[in-house]
């Protein structure tokens, strides 16, 4: 019995030995840069085209006129590459609008001088073209430069704010014990992001509350959820901002709120997102879209607001709608489309690349698997490329896209032939000790026949 355990004990420690080795391969394929200057930030899951309706409407429920008023907008725009939204349309009764911005780069479209009879609706809608990318940050510590302090990134985002009290004493005190023994940078992230998580109890808001309030009462929305993870980031010297706009759990779901998440800054690799909220951390899906993403000058973090200077106060309520699209919708090239294609192709290379890791393959066939796998990574990092320079340079993009899906291609059809190998080796190897089991029964029986066939 006990040599039974033993040996189970034994089996279990080769197959979990068999399991890490093969993650670590795994994670190493997908992490390794090929060149010092050119490494992968991120892996792209999903992507999505479509279409984001932004409706606003205005309720006078009264009898007598609302006179004097102003709607004012953030547009979502690209400020960061996991998503690209274009402004298509603007439909009002009013007009059209004014586009402003503000020192942090926000774009608003605002009109002025409004005016909304009694039991009249003023209803205001904003038609986008999105294209958006489901995506998760690899960040390498080694890979990680100290932050330039002089910097208008590290200067503008490591200052206290109205509802992220950086400088508060309670928030400093909380942000340093949290961090006391983080090794580096990204460590003092993780676990401000964990205390987050694990103290605070989701309960909507009817008013911002702000960082301090949510760090001494342990509850909160969206908002202090957000606002606490900038505000502890702060303290301890890293770049974190808040960012404001809509977020669907499908795209089947219509809104009526907006949302708020958060990102925080590394050098080398910029901006990286969290959703506390929705347990997202160096991950975004491709259904966030930000209209502020950065420190907003004209108003508070909102979706819109609307004022007046005369009449009773009206009612408002927007409405928020996700659509799917063909690629073809975003150029007259195939962009989209190559995109798509190559995330789908690296997807089915995933699978194979695991379980040759898991089967040996690296033992077995090691050039043919580290030209798979250099072919893998070599895909993804041109991927990483189209996508961040799709906006500003798109003959560089399509350069990218066409060497993304070639080498993804190359890595799909490498990584399964290398299964097919493994296992077609594996099925010899059976059958060889079969055979040899099946000589060896028939060599015994023959002696077994023998010895009978005397003794008779």
């Amino acid at each position: 019995m006990n040599q039974r355990h033993n040996h189970a004990v034994a089996f279990s420690c080769l197959v979990c030995t068999l399991l890490l080795y093969s993650f670590a391969s795994f994670r190493f394929l997908t992490a390794t840069n090929i060149e010092n200057s050119d490494f992968l930030k991120y892996e792209v899951n999903d992507v999505f085209v479509g279409n984001l309706t932004h409706i606003i409407r205005i309720n006078n429920l009264a009898n007598s006129r609302v006179a004097g008023g102003k709607l004012l907008v953030p547009l979502v725009q690209n400020e960061t590459t996991r998503h690209y939204a274009f402004l298509r349309n603007i439909s009002s009764p009013i007009g059209s609008p004014n586009i402003s911005n503000d020192d942090s780069g926000n774009l608003y479209a605002y009109w002025s001088n409004i005016v909304i009879d009694g039991k009249q609706t003023l209803t205001v809608e904003m038609s986008y073209y999105v294209f958006s990318f489901s995506t998760r940050f690899l960040v390498n510590s080694s890979l990680i430069t100290e932050y330039n302090e002089s910097s208008s990134v590290y200067k503008k985002y490591t200052q206290p704010e109205e509802l992220m009290q950086s400088d508060n004493i309670r928030i400093i005190s909380k942000a340093l014990e949290i961090t006391s023994s983080a090794r580096n940078l990204h460590e003092k992230v993780s676990e401000i992001y964990n205390f987050v998580v694990a103290n605070l109890r989701y309960s909507v808001q009817n008013e911002e509350k702000g960082a301090v309030w949510a760090l001494e009462n342990g509850v909160g929305d969206c908002s202090e959820y957000s606002y606490l993870f900038v505000a502890l980031c702060r303290a301890v010297g890293i770049p974190a901002r808040v960012q404001a706009g809509f977020a669907f759990h499908s795209i089947t779901e219509t809104l009526e709120d907006g949302h708020m998440w958060a990102q925080y800054y590394l050098e080398n690799y910029g901006w990286i997102p969290v959703d506390a909220t929705w347990r997202l951390f160096d991950a975004m899906d491709h259904r966030h879209f930000s209209s502020i993403q950065s420190i907003p000058g004209v108003i508070s973090y909102s979706n819109y607001v609307f004022n007046y200077t005369t009449g009773p106060e009206p009612a408002d309520e927007q409405t928020v709608l996700l659509k799917s699209l063909s690629p073809s919708v975003l150029d007259e090239g195939s962009f989209g489309e190559d995109v798509m294609r190559t995330v789908q192709k690296i997807t089915q290379a995933k699978l194979p690349l695991f379980i040759g890791s898991i089967l040996g393959a690296s033992m077995i066939f090691p050039s043919e698997i580290e030209q798979t796998r250099k072919a893998f990574l070599e895909s993804q990092i041109h991927l990483q490329s189209a996508i961040e320079n799709w906006n500003t340079h798109q003959q560089v993009a399509q350069s990218h896209i066409a060497d993304a899906l070639e080498t993804a291609e190359k890595a799909s059809s490498g990584a399964w032939m290398l299964i097919v190998k493994i296992f077609s080796m594996v099925v010899g190897i059976v059958i060889t000790i079969m055979l040899v089991a099946l000589a060896f029964l028939k060599r015994r029986q023959t002696k077994q026949e023998k010895a009978v066939s005397q003794t008779a």
